[in-house]
Parts: structure tokens; C-alpha cells; sequence
């Protein structure tokens, strides 16, 4: 009962929709949004240790600019380097994230440990760095991307938070979701466990609060209210989901008031093609062989990632293959760019190319044929609007579901993160031949172009901001 307890409160007995909070700080701390100068000041946070929340923030920043003086906040880490280069006035803050921080994050994230790196002693400086940036750029608004401080500190300098989620938390923690979320050919479907496993999942889910009381007894310094649950620091005084809601299941009019979707976001780096991925396209045709996207974005677990790859080589020496996999590969103290490194660690394949920076894969991957990928949103989405099938292998629950939603849409497999290697590479195989992924994901693709994402989310916070 002790463990339970400190992950959930299993005294809540309706759990809420969406939070709500109340905030009685003193007026002192508030912001007032500077007039002065032609366009108002919009303040987008992003956690940079995680490269899909700097690329939503970088797509959202290049769709406000005709309407906002934007500026972009991070705590640092791996992929500030893409915010320093933006062109858009970049503030880091602090602390900045240690790399042990930064694995404790992901560690947290993928429900691999329950020690949280975000202690009271932490979030007090992060706040307090926050609201000092607060004061000295007068922002509008701040949009957050998995800061989670920002639930706090914007609401000390009382700005409107606006809250980047991949999914509400009625969605996440909806049984029937969980429940699609676990293979069929699983152990758990098998064992015709997975009604009594989703419904129990569900309801643990829903009561989560096991990093929460450090930001509680924060948030009760500032005499802020309603910071509870996970699910709250996750939210904002407007949330925007970055999904299609007949994509996810969901009834776009039950929702929320607060709460509202805007299509898809995902990665679309301003940069060339690179002629090694030119070449390996020119190569795959010719050899009518496919050329294979192997994505693992920044929560990849590095071990698995290089027995995967490894495998794929393996059963397909013929085909070609782009891995944007080399930050994920030096935590293992391989240095992709090193010929002999590669080699030592059995990538030696001129048909495999591990680009050193990250891809614009928007532009990459519709010349591929097929994907092998992580099942974060933002990279299912890339799949989805590039009209490309792929075997998903989640690190976590979200991302489970996520490739389940494509699986349900018919071009997608599902593995899970626990499956032999060889058993993940090898169901590349039964991808590519399959014709109906194809086409099913082509269908998909079509659907992808009706909704515009970045710019219908700048859209929704000009009109709250007008008071619509």
C-alpha cells in the first residue's frame, strides 16, 4: 500500500477532466505585456533535452512570426544548439539540465524509475529564472513544451499559459486506449488479460501524482491551488493537442472547453537533403531494393537501437537504410562518424548512412519506402503525412498507443520494446510485403493535408488572446 501510495492518490474518487487552478499570489509578481512596440511579445518554453519539443517549438515559432515578436526559453540540453541557430531571440535558463538530469528525465518519462529529477530545490530556480525573463521581455503569452515548471511560474506572473500535449488526458488514460495499446500477439492478450489489465491501468493513471509533490509544495509557496496530478502539469489555461482527433477516437465536441486540437506537428528542419540520402535513393531504385527510415528520436533506449539496426543489416543486407541515430549511439560511446567505430559496433554496411546532425524529415522521409521507428508522436505523424508503413517499437505507453492508432489505421506493425531484436528487424519483412500498408498509408497521407497544425495553433492563441 506504501508503494501505491506514493505513486497515486487512491482517495481521489472522480478524477477531473482537466485542472483547474486558483491562483491568490500577490499582484506584485504580475506581468503586464509590453504595448510599445509593433507586434506583442509571445515567450515559447521548450524542454531542449528532448528534440520532438524543440521542433514543435521551432514550428510554432516560424508560424507566429508575421503576428508576434517571438523569443524561445529552454533549462538546455542536447537540441538547444537548433534554438541558439533559429534566428529568434533564444534566453537559456537556469538551472541548466546535467546530462544525469537529463537520463533521469527520460528514465521518469518511460516509467523506468520513480526517482524525479525535478526536486523542490530545482524548480524553485527554475521558477525564479523564469519570472525574471517574465519581467524583462513583457510577453503576451508563454507556450510551454513539457516545461513543467511553466504551470507554476506563469501563473505567479499571471501571463496565459498555453500547453503543447500529444494527447488529452481523458484519451491517455482511457481504458479502451490502453487497452489497444498492448499487442495482440502479446503475452497479456493471450492470457485474455487485457480488459482487467487496462481497466486497472486506467484507473492507477488517472490518480498518478508521483513527481507531483515537489511542484505542490511549491505551487503552495506562491498560494497557487490545483497542482496535483501529473496530468496537471501538463496543462494549461488553454491545452492544444497536436493530433487529429478521428485519428485518436475522439469526439471533437465532448471536449473540454479548455482543450482544443490542431492537426499534427512535427519535425520540419530548414535544411537540404543530403546527397548521401540522394545516393542511397538513386541506389535502392536502381538495385529495387527499399529504402528504409530508421528513426528512434531522442527517447530511443540506445541498447536496443543498436541490436535493431544491427539485426536489420542482418536479414537485409541488400536494402538501404537512413539512421538518424548518432546522438543515440554516442551514449553508448560509439562514434557513428568513425569508420572503425562503426565497424567495431557491426554497422559496417555501405548501404547504411548515420547522418552526424539531425534530418529534415519532413523532406527525407516520403523518398523512403518503409520506417522502423520509436512511435513518438511527432515521428507516427511524419509516417502518417509522408504516407510511409512502418514497424513501431515504443519506449513507453504513449507511445504504444500511438502506433496502435496507425495500426488501427492499417499501415503500421506493432512490437513492443521487450521483444527480441531479431523479432523487430524481422518484421520489416512482413512490411514489405504487404501492399495493402501501402496504400492504406497513402490514404493517410491524403487526410494529413487538411489540417495545418503550427498555424492553426498561432491562430488559436491570437484569438484567445483577443478575448474570442
Amino acid at each position: 500500500f506504501g508503494l501505491l501510495t506514493f505513486l497515486v492518490d487512491p482517495w481521489i474518487t472522480d478524477p477531473p477532466r482537466h485542472h483547474q487552478v486558483d491562483v491568490r499570489t500577490a499582484t506584485d509578481y504580475a506581468v503586464t505585456a509590453d504595448q510599445t512596440g509593433k507586434l506583442p511579445v509571445l515567450l515559447l518554453m521548450t524542454e531542449a533535452v528532448n528534440a520532438a519539443m524543440v521542433t514543435h517549438a521551432l514550428l510554432v515559432a516560424d508560424a507566429a512570426r508575421p503576428f508576434f515578436q517571438v523569443h524561445l526559453a529552454s533549462f538546455g540540453g542536447a537540441y538547444a544548439k537548433l534554438l541558439e541557430e533559429s534566428g529568434f531571440a533564444y534566453h537559456v535558463l537556469s538551472p541548466v539540465w546535467t546530462e544525469e538530469q537529463t537520463a533521469a528525465i527520460y528514465a521518469v518519462d518511460q516509467f523506468e524509475s520513480f526517482s524525479s529529477p525535478y526536486t523542490k530545490e530545482v524548480l524553485q530556480e527554475q521558477i525564479s529564472s523564469s519570472l525574471q525573463l517574465y519581467s524583462k521581455i513583457a510577453p503576451s503569452a508563454v507556450v510551454a513544451f513539457f516545461v513543467l515548471s511553466a504551470s507554476i511560474s506563469a501563473r505567479i506572473a499571471r501571463l496565459p499559459l498555453f500547453v503543447d500535449m500529444s494527447m488529452t488526458r481523458e484519451t491517455s488514460t482511457d481504458p479502451r486506449a490502453i487497452a489497444v495499446s498492448m499487442p495482440d500477439s502479446g503475452v497479456v492478450a493471450k492470457l485474455g488479460l487485457r480488459t482487467p489489465l487496462s481497466h486497472m491501468a486506467s484507473w492507477l493513471m488517472k490518480r498518478l501524482n508521483f513527481i507531483t509533490p515537489a511542484f505542490e509544495a511549491v505551487a503552495r509557496e506562491w498560494n497557487i491551488t490545483g497542482i496535483h496530478l501529473v496530468w496537471d502539469l501538463m496543462e494549461g489555461d488553454y491545452t492544444v493537442i497536436s493530433d487529429i482527433p478521428s485519428w485518436a477516437g475522439v469526439d471533437a465536441a465532448a471536449l473540454p472547453p479548455q482543450v482544443t486540437y490542431v492537426g499534427p506537428l512535427y519535425g520540419k528542419l530548414k535544411k537540404d537533403i543530403p546527397k548521401e540520402v540522394l545516393q542511397l535513393r538513386e541506389r535502392a531504385t536502381s538495385e529495387k531494393q527499399p529504402l528504409v527510415w530508421f528513426a528512434m528520436g531522442s527517447s530511443g533506449q540506445p541498447p536496443l537501437v543498436l541490436a535493431t539496426l544491427r539485426e536489420l543489416l542482418k536479414q537485409q543486407p541488400k536494402w538501404f537504410i537512413v539512421a538518424p541515430v548518432h546522438a543515440l549511439l554516442a551514449k553508448l560511446k560509439i562514434n557513428a562518424s568513425d569508420a572503425s567505430a562503426k565497424a567495431e559496433a557491426g554497422l559496417d554496411s555501405p548501404q547504411l548512412y548515420i547522418p552526424p546532425e539531425l534530418l529534415p524529415s519532413q523532406k527525407v522521409e516520403p523518398l523512403c519506402d518503409l520506417a522502423l521507428t520509436h512511435g513518438g508522436q511527432g515521428t507516427v505523424h511524419t509516417s502518417m503525412c509522408s504516407g510511409v508503413p512502418f514497424v513501431g517499437v515504443g519506449m513507453m505507453p504513449e507511445q504504444d498507443l500511438n502506433i496502435r492508432l496507425a495500426v488501427n489505421k492499417g499501415m503500421a506493425i506493432q512490437a513492443m520494446k521487450f521483444d527480441p531484436p531479431s523479432q523487430i528487424a524481422g518484421l520489416m519483412h512482413d512490411l514489405a510485403h504487404s501492399p495493402e500498408m501501402r496504400i492504406a498509408a497513402s490514404k493517410i497521407r491524403e487526410e494529413c493535408q487538411e489540417y495545418t497544425g503550427e498555424y492553426a495553433f498561432v491562430e488559436l492563441i491570437q484569438q484567445k488572446l483577443a478575448g474570442k
